[in-house]
């Protein structure tokens, strides 16, 4: 795999977009394809830093990256390459899983999951695991603590109302990457869980959990 970072400008969504969406906490989750009839989603994150840590925006930048996971072995594991999509590999395989073509002027962080591709694929993909990290966090001394919020957003991209929004908490203040949630197939439906589960990582300590292995920059 090979990585190459950008600097993005944040973009947020208006207070009233997201005034009705469900407030998702560490643990809970909703049921997408049942309740809310959604055969695809969009994930956003945006996020804001905190004006009383001595850094500026145009220095931190996250990343938000999603692993098409299977477990067909008993084992969450990756199937291949192109399973891990950020914005250098924007498509697992049919639309399925893709990021957003980053304009550089726009500059938000987004992925698009369609669920019934998902399930066409022979891999057998059962789980999306979705990952915000900060660019060399660990190197630069950069944490989530020096933000305001950073929040995901799960929208349906049909009339762009959100659904529900998860934010990290306190707690993860210290990390440097964070597993915000995952969109779980169980029992015929597509659920997404939140689970903020902060760890004091680099992307490469991700792809190594996944069965995957980085390649050096170019």
């Amino acid at each position: 795999m090979r990585h190459h970072w950008k600097w993005r400008q944040i973009v947020h969504r208006k207070k009233e977009e997201i005034s009705m969406a469900i407030q998702l906490q560490k643990g809970s989750g909703i049921n997408l394809t049942k309740d809310h009839g959604l055969d695809d989603v969009e994930i956003e994150v945006t996020f804001d830093i905190d004006p009383t840590h001595p850094v500026k925006a145009h220095e931190m930048d996250v990343n938000a990256c999603a692993f098409a996971i299977t477990h067909k072995d008993g084992k969450a594991v990756a199937p291949r390459d192109e399973a891990f999509v950020f914005y250098n590999n924007r498509d697992y395989g049919n639309g399925a899983l893709t990021h957003d073509v980053d304009g550089g002027s726009v500059g938000d962080d987004k992925m698009y999951l369609h669920f019934s591709k998902l399930e066409q694929s022979p891999d057998g993909i059962d789980e999306v695991s979705c990952i915000v990290e900060i660019y060399e966090g660990l190197a630069r001394g950069h944490h989530f603590g020096q933000f305001s919020h950073c929040t995901a957003h799960i929208v349906n991209p049909a009339t762009k109302e959100v659904i529900a929004e998860f934010k990290l908490a306190e707690e993860d203040s210290n990390a440097t990457a964070v597993q915000m949630g995952s969109f779980v197939k169980e029992d015929g439906h597509w659920h997404f869980k939140a689970i903020g589960a902060g760890y004091q990582k680099g992307l490469a300590d991700f792809l190594h959990v996944y069965g995957l292995v980085e390649s050096g920059p170019e």
